[in-house]
Formats: C-alpha cells, structure tokens, sequence
C-alpha cells in the first residue's frame, strides 16, 4: 500500500478584508515533512498561495492520472477558512469572502476532486477558522454523492468508491484556528510513544486526535480537534503508520528494556547474511529439552498432552520457547520440514483464541467452528506439534475454570488427532493437573547446577536487559558477586535475574548481614521494584496493570493513567506513565490489543500476583475499585461520544468491562471437546450489547435512507461472551451491520 501527501494553503490574500497569516508556510513545510520523512508518503511540492482554480486544476490531476487501488491519499489545506450557508469553504489568493461559491474552493469540491480521480482511502486535514464544518459537509455530502452515483450509475462505481474516508478538523464549527498550533500539536502527537509503541503497525485516528488535543490544551488555547468517519478499511484507519514500528519485530516474550536493547541493537547492526545457527539451549536445560524433542519426533502420536511443570520462574515458558526456536531451526535447515509446529500464548486468553491460533495457521479462517477445525486436523499426514504457553494463566486473573477448561480441550484434541503432539506449560499446583510419565517437571530437574547458574548470573550482571545492554559492572565484580545471587536464588531463575535487576540498578544498596536465604519470587520483585522505582505514581500503575484482563491497558487515549487516578484518588498524568516505562521497563512487557494499538501489561505473572496481593491486604475491595474505575471512565466516554458523534468505545471497556462486572470470572463456557446445549444469555448482558451497537449505529455518520431503515428495524444478537459487531459496505454501496457470537454461545435475540 502506497500513501501520496498533497499540501496547500494560503497566507497572503488579495482581497483587503482577509489578514495575512504568518505561520501557513511553516505549517506546510511542518505537516509535510511529517508525512514524506517521518510516515514515507509520497508527494508533491506544497500549493503555496495559488488561485481556486490553480487548486482545482492540479488536485484534481489530468484527465488520466487516476490512484491506484491500493493508494492511501491525505490531503491537508491551511488558511482561512469561512462557512456560507452551511457551506465550508477553503479561501486561496484570490477569494472574495462575499463571494465564496465563484472564488473559493468548498470542502465539499475537495472530497469530489479526490473521489473523481479514484481515492479508495481518503483522510482530509482542514486546518482553519470553522474547520468542523467543513468536516461535517464533506461527510455528509459525499455520502449523499455517492448514493446518487449508485443509484444513477451503478456500473460506474464498482470498484471506483471510497473505502476508507476520514476528515481531521482543526476547530470546531464554532472556534478559530490558532495559527500554528494545529500543525505542531499533529506532530506531537505522531511522534509522540504515547499513540503506540514499537508494536503497533499504526496509530489509530482517534488516538491521534486525542493527543492533539492534549497538546492544544496544554499550549493554552480553547481549540479543539475532532475528526469524523463515513467509511472504515476492515482493518481500521490506514492513515497513520506507526513511525517507531519495525517489521524486525522483536520477540513477545521479552521485557520492555530488553525489547528496547533488541531493537537498538538490530538498528545499529549492518545485519550481514549468515548461516542460521541452532538456538543457544537455555542453562542447565539440554537434556530436558532433548526429551521434549524426542516426543516431538515420536513416529506414533502419544494420544495425549504432556505438561511442562514447575512453580512460577522455573524457566517453563524459556523452554518451551527454546523448544519452538529448535524446531524452527530444524525446518528451515531441512528441504521438506518434517512436522509444523505452532507456539500459542495463552496468558489471559481463552480456548476460542487457542482455536483461532491453530485455524489461522492451518490456512482456516479465524472464526472456523471447532468440530470443523478438528475434522480437517484429522486427515493431517504429517505431524503437527503444538506448543502452549501459560495454561496456567488462561483465562481472567484467579480464573480457575478456564485453565481446566483448556486442558479438557489439549486432551480431546491429542487423543482424537492422530498427528497431534501437544506440549504445554502447567503450574503443579492447580488441582486437576495432568500426570504423564514423560511430563518434565522443572522444580525436581537437577541439571541446573550451580555452575551453570553461577555462569548465567554472571552474564546477566554484565547485561542485565539483553545481549547490548550494559550494567557498567566489570568482569571481575560480576564473578565475585554472582555466587551470592544464585544461593539467593535458591534454584529459581525469576528470582535470580529479579536479584539482577536490584544489585545494577544505580545506587543500589549493599545487602545486610544475614540475607543470604533464598528469596520467593514476590520477595525479590519486591526487592528490586523499591530499587528500582520508589515512586508512588509509579506503584499505582502497575498494580493497575496487574488487575487488568486480557493483553494490557492502553496508554494512547487515557485509559490506563484515568482509570488508576480513579482508582487510588490520584492526578496521573503522561509524565507518569512514561516513568513507569522508563524505571519499570524491566517488570513491564508491551503488546497489541485487538485494535492494533500498544497495551502494557506486566512481563511475569508472578509480578501481578504480588502487586494483587499486596494491594488486596492493603484494601480488601481493590478489584472493585477499578471495576468501579472503569465504569465510570465508560460514563465519561459515553457522554463524550454523545457530544462528538463518530468517537468510538474504547475496545478494552467493550471487551473486558463485562469480565470485570463478574469478578473476573467468564461465564459458563461448553467443552469443545464435548458440546453441552448452550445457556441463555443474562439480560444485562443483551442490554449491554444493544447499547453498544447503539452507539455504532450512532457513528456511522450521514445515512441513506435504506441503511435507516435497516437499522431501525435491526434485531440484535448477543451471547453471554462479548460478541464481535462488525460493519461492512460493499462495492455496491451496501452496508451490513453484523453481530458474530462465539462458537458453541446461546443466542439471546433483542428488536429495536
């Protein structure tokens, strides 16, 4: 996908009656190096002071220089601006403000030029006086435009119509534009981490202008930024792709400071091609995962799962992973692989998104019925090895029914598919835990010896966050102080690098007399969090992660720094969640939600089930406060949305209030491995959902007339999960608003 940049403005006007405005050419020059460098669109030199017609000759192309179908196009205009009978106008050089329609360019007449050349994706930044206005008509009217093509010429708009269409408003319909202050706030807000992370491919539109109004209020003006979208890509607005992304990914599993040490140093690396290498066997571990291979390779399916026990930080996770590296390795040394494999995370996951893993993987779509799904696992000729990580953790936090639930679902699967191997992490205590005479149990394996785990720590004094980093430790402290981590460590790997991470943090303070115990992990977490980070603000936080369901909280839109403040009666602001991400970044591990935007959560369990626990001795009713948080944070964005149709629910509160309001407990949920009849749905759930496809059907924007009626006379579908609410439109103008339950959920069925 290409994206191509066109800029325009005016500062100096013929006509008396209009100022001069000082700050259009450093606005141009401002917003497009932001799109060229920084977001790699492509353009043309900036429109600077030229005549409507001028502008409408050279936007609007020759007769043939139509986009390509996969084009993104952004168009931003600065100068004044004037509405005329709820008309938005873009004044140039030679407007008359008493004659806008003869002299000027409409908003409306942009959208036009654009969808006349064949924009599919279209995003239209009017920075002037009055800019909502503008943004409103151009919405407004081209729906009404491409209507009537429809309904005129429908052979001519097959594959010619918008697809994605969104206008970013400097103002308010009843607000004047600042000179300058738009443009710098736009770049802020690119550049600034708190839209997205290294993760997410994009920066959503609503966060952007979220940030922008941030800014604008921080510089002091009383502007405001909105935005409003008639068409949407299934995949979200493509206009913003996240500068800080690298297609060199690096791996889930790491911490924040070892994410940012693994991507300075692939930056920084001239990355010459080389042999691939097999992967570095964790400490101690060769012979466990030896055996882990060997029931990989097995010529006849073990019919079923073997579990990889051990208690929190034992390094199940580091093996399994291990295990998926070998495997990988092996396949691509070899010319025909000799079995597929699939690592899957289940950490605050459930089996449906185990399911859709394993569906994806196999070619299936993501939605492909389990019994389905299994059906064509069956008729496999090679082996299929899949890895699960986290089974333990599946589920919301203190979920006990969704990890046995899973392990029900690895049993049916490995005893019903012949080319099955299932290996899985599972943590010893959980009551139902699988016994297999192969499972390899960590807390009694004896190769870590403490040589080996002398040798670790002693590297990882030296590099504490990675290969790259550095401790500012020599060689000779390292070695002297790594045999009091490991008997500090008593065995465990989380313990010892979380000892790691207090005795390199700067000033550490030596140890007292006597402390050369072993330590439990929230005793070392503990340790090394007051080390590492004192601050009040920056505690706050993270318990407010380790409360959090799912991948994690979003900082871009507020949600996570908001909903804390609630919380705990503070006044978080940015500041102090870049803090948190800055002395944290070793406790805390970025992922992408279902939205495509950067979340955090915490990068061990272990770690939220200390800072729970802590907070639950401290206030018994934590949980509820940031239920009670949330819901409120939910009322504000409502009412938000009410005053600036188009905002959107923010997707955390849409998928995981509703696990919040039970407790963190999921619904009675069927077997997949043996269907039960499905159960009702509870009423407040269906009203829930019907209020939440209200507010779609609220954004949507100008309709046609059949699309009203369409949804006036919707019926709504809900399960006792949070179903997925879908919007489509077709090549032929059709939209299709569509409720998708989870396989296997009772239908409960609302008309409104």
């Amino acid at each position: 996908m290409s994206g191509l940049f066109f800029a325009a403005g005016s500062a100096d006007y013929e006509h008396g009656e209009l100022c001069e405005l000082g700050g259009v050419a450093g606005d141009l020059e401002r917003v497009q190096e932001l799109f060229t460098r920084t977001l790699g669109y492509g353009g043309a030199p900036a429109l600077l002071n030229e005549s409507a017609g001028t502008l409408r000759s050279t936007l609007g192309g020759e007769p043939h220089t139509c986009f390509y179908a996969d084009d993104t196009v952004v168009v931003y205009y600065t100068g004044h601006g004037d509405d005329m009978n709820g008309r938005h106008y873009l004044l140039c050089v030679d407007s008359d403000p008493d004659r806008p329609a003869a002299t000027a360019l409409s908003t409306e007449d942009l959208v036009r030029l654009m969808h006349e050349r064949g924009a599919r994706r279209l995003l239209l930044i009017i920075d002037t006086c009055y800019a909502a206005i503008g943004g409103a008509e151009s919405v407004s009217e081209a729906a009404r435009s491409m209507a009537l093509e429809l309904g005129q010429r429908p052979q001519l708009y097959v594959g010619q119509g918008l697809t994605a269409f969104s206008v970013i408003s400097a103002a308010r319909d009843h607000e004047r534009a600042v000179d300058r202050r738009f443009s710098q706030a736009l770049v802020q807000a690119v550049s600034s981490e708190a839209c997205g992370g290294t993760r997410a491919r994009r920066l959503l539109l609503e966060d952007v202008v979220d940030h922008i109004n941030r800014a604008l209020g921080e510089s002091g003006t009383s502007q405001h930024a909105t935005h409003a979208t008639l068409l949407s890509d299934p995949e979200g607005h493509p206009f913003f792709p996240n500068p800080r992304h690298t297609d060199d990914t690096p791996p889930e599993h790491i911490s924040l400071a070892e994410q940012r040490v693994w991507v300075m140093s692939r930056r920084a690396a001239e990355r010459p091609e080389a042999k691939a290498s097999a992967p570095e066997v964790p400490v101690g571990r060769a012979r466990d995962l030896a055996r882990l291979e060997a029931w990989s390779d097995a010529e006849a399916a073990p019919r079923r799962w073997l579990p990889i026990t051990g208690s929190p930080g034992s390094g199940k996770s580091t093996l399994l992973r291990a295990l998926a590296q070998r495997l990988a390795w092996r396949a691509g040394a070899q010319p025909v692989p000799p079995a597929a494999h699939l690592l899957v995370d289940l950490r605050h996951r459930h089996v449906e998104d185990l399911v859709s893993a394993i569906a994806v993987s196999e070619g299936a779509p993501p939605d492909t019925p389990p019994e389905q799904l299994e059906a064509g696992l069956r008729t496999r000729v090679t082996p299929f090895v899949l890895l699960v990580d986290g089974v333990e953790e599946a589920g919301a936090p203190g979920d006990a029914a969704e990890p046995a639930r899973v392990a029900r679902f690895l049993s049916g699967l490995a005893a019903r598919v012949g080319q099955m191997r299932v290996i899985a992490t599972w943590h010893p205590a959980r009551d139902g835990a699988p016994r297999s005479p192969d499972g390899v149990d960590l807390d009694r394996t004896t190769e870590d010896d403490k040589s080996a785990l002398v040798d670790l720590a002693t590297r990882l004094l030296l590099a504490p966050d990675g290969p790259g980093s550095d401790s500012g430790w020599t060689p000779e402290q390292a070695r002297e102080a790594a045999p009091g981590v490991v008997g500090r460590a008593g065995g465990n790997q989380l313990v010892l690098r979380l000892e790691v991470l207090r005795l390199t943090t700067p000033g550490a303070q030596p140890l007292p007399e006597g402390s050369d115990g072993s330590l439990s992990v929230p005793e070392a977490f503990r340790r090394a969090l007051r080390a590492r980070c004192p601050d009040l603000g920056v505690h706050a936080l993270l318990t407010g992660l380790a409360f959090a369901h799912g991948t994690g909280l979003p900082w871009a839109g507020g949600l996570w720094q908001d909903t804390v403040s609630r919380m705990y009666g503070l006044a978080l602001t940015d500041d102090d969640v870049r803090k948190v991400l800055e002395c944290a970044a070793p406790f805390v591990t970025e992922a992408v939600d279902s939205a495509g935007r950067s979340v955090y959560r915490l990068h061990h369990e272990a770690y939220a089930e200390a800072l729970r626990t802590e907070a639950l001795e401290a206030q018994p009713d934590s949980a509820e406060r940031m239920l009670e948080a949330l819901e409120e944070e939910a009322r504000k964005r409502e009412e938000h949305a009410r005053r600036e149709p188009g905002r959107f629910t923010d997707p955390y509160l849409v998928e995981h209030l509703p696990r919040h309001r039970t407790g963190g407990r999921r619904p009675p949920a069927p077997d997949l491995s043996a269907p039960e009849p499905a159960q009702h749905a509870p009423d407040e759930l269906a009203q829930l959902l019907q209020h939440l496809l209200m507010c779609q059907i609220q954004g949507l924007g100008e309709m046609t007339p059949t699309l009203r009626e369409l949804l006036r006379t919707s019926i709504l579908i809900t399960t006792s999960k949070t179903p997925s609410i879908e919007s489509v439109q077709d090549t032929q103008g059709h939209k299709r608003v569509t409720v998708r339950a989870a396989p296997g959920e009772s239908l409960h069925i609302t008309e409104f």
